[in-house]
């Protein structure tokens, strides 16, 4: 009798304790399941086109969710099991979210590729432990273009030549001013000669005679 009832004892306590480990495995499991996200968030600046390509653990429960713009701008998301990518071809700001969530608990490093035009990417590593919440603010700006060596030297070939042709048109102002005070000054003596010489030929041919009429009636009478 006493051997029987130390068998069930034995018996109950080994089912309590049975019991007692599957209630804290389902509790484990639902915190794993119902965790909190880690939240981060990401303020990119790239030149257009820009593109956002995040990279992670093997997972079908994914979103992309509150994706806006201040203008009219158009953008293109694709997705997958591992990755989730962001294009944006027009100058503006994008905002969007990315949530990704697993039924365990998964650490993983997500990786986030920004690729900026023709620049070769930056990359951005984010170590997580389970679900994650990712905000992107993504600003994306025109490409500034600086001119080449050959177009430097065009530039200034240009400006070289436009300095020789302004020194010529100067000088040649100068010499045709100077050309036209020589000119202005052989017509001033060549007036002053002509004045000389009809002032001598009145002295000659009138003034003279006159006198010597006056001389010569003065005499007579």
């Amino acid at each position: 009798m006493n051997t029987y009832l130390k068998r069930l004892k034995n018996s109950i306590a080994l089912l309590l304790s049975l019991l007692l480990f599957s209630s804290l495995s389902a509790a484990t499991i639902t915190l794993a399941q119902e965790q909190e996200p880690e939240v981060a968030g990401f303020n990119l600046q790239a030149y257009a086109p820009a593109r956002i390509l995040i990279s992670y653990t093997y997972t079908n429960n994914f979103s992309v969710t509150d994706v806006s713009s201040i203008g009219q701008s158009l953008y293109t998301i694709t997705s997958s099991p591992t990755y989730i990518e962001f294009k944006a071809v027009d100058v503006d700001q994008y905002t969007f979210t990315v949530e990704i969530k697993y039924t365990t608990i998964v650490t993983q490093s997500i990786q986030i590729a920004v690729f900026s035009s023709g620049y070769a990417p930056e990359g951005i590593q984010l170590n997580v432990k389970g679900n994650v919440r990712l905000k992107f603010t993504l600003t994306v700006t025109q490409e500034p273009k600086y001119p080449s060596a050959q177009e430097v030297a065009e530039q200034v070939v240009r400006q070289v030549g436009n300095q020789l042709d302004e020194f010529r048109r100067q000088t040649t102002e100068i010499v045709d001013l100077q050309t036209r005070n020589i000119e202005m000054q052989w017509l001033l003596i060549g007036f002053t000669m002509a004045v000389s010489v009809a002032f001598v030929i009145i002295l000659v041919f009138w003034v003279y005679p006159q006198l010597r009429s006056l001389r010569g009636g003065g005499v007579y009478s």
